[in-house]
């Protein structure tokens, strides 16, 4: 069973780029659908395009959060596929992320005086601009050319800042909405809330394990020192 799934999960469909497409275009393909459906003339659909970009958005963002911890504490075939493809599973997040970008400018640029009355909110209009700036600086800077221009210090900080900072405003949407907005939760709201606990959770056990392992290591080195 092990042999099988290591032979699916080094096939070169779900791997790099080709796993990029396998993801974005039926996220696309659905974005588009969805909008052929709707009348965009009115603001309500529009802001239902910015949820719908979010819910698609959102798994990507939670497995690259925890790709690095899930194969630090359990590691597996699984986990090292997903780390191997950390990268294009952070852009398909970004992919769809344009998405919403796209609505939320249709929705301040054509219906203003709706988004002014039913949507504005200085905080998340503060959030969502950090947001998006990391999301781009980390989307520059995944390529070659992007990344040549930062050391590997300031490259880490801002890969590191922007994925706690990133994962944190998506997982903060669905725990709004679970313990504020009680009328209008569905399924997908506790799954959300429950898979970006579940990956915070991950990278505190990995930096448990890690600090453990520290310790271990300081411990048998100072007996050794000490029997010297």
């Amino acid at each position: 069973m092990s042999t099988n799934l290591n032979s699916l999960l080094q096939s070169k469909i779900i791997n790099g780029w080709k796993l990029f497409w396998l993801i974005t275009l039926p996220v696309s393909a659905t974005m588009l659908f969805s909008m052929s459906g709707k009348d965009l003339s009115t603001a309500p659909a529009v802001s239902s395009m910015i949820q719908l970009a979010v819910r698609c958005a959102v798994p990507f963002v939670f497995l690259a959060f925890g790709a690095s911890s899930l194969h630090a504490v359990f590691p597996s075939t699984f986990s090292r596929w997903l780390l191997r493809n950390r990268k294009q599973i952070g852009l398909c997040f970004a992919s769809a992320m344009a998405w919403q970008l796209l609505f939320i400018l249709w929705l301040v640029g054509v219906h203003t005086e709706y988004y002014v009355s039913e949507v504005y909110a200085l905080s998340d209009v503060v959030e969502g601009v950090v947001g998006y700036t990391f999301l781009i600086a980390m989307v520059l800077t995944s390529f070659r050319f992007g990344r040549s221009r930062l050391t590997p210090k300031q490259w880490k900080l801002l890969h590191t800042g922007g994925i706690y900072w990133l994962w944190a405003y998506a997982w903060s949407v669905y725990w709004w909405n679970l313990f504020y907005y009680p009328d209008g939760q569905v399924l997908l709201d506790y799954v959300y809330y429950w898979g970006g606990l579940l990956a915070w959770g991950l990278r505190m056990s990995a930096w448990t394990k890690k600090r453990w392992q520290q310790s271990a290591a300081q411990n048998s080195f100072q007996t050794e020192a000490a029997g010297i």
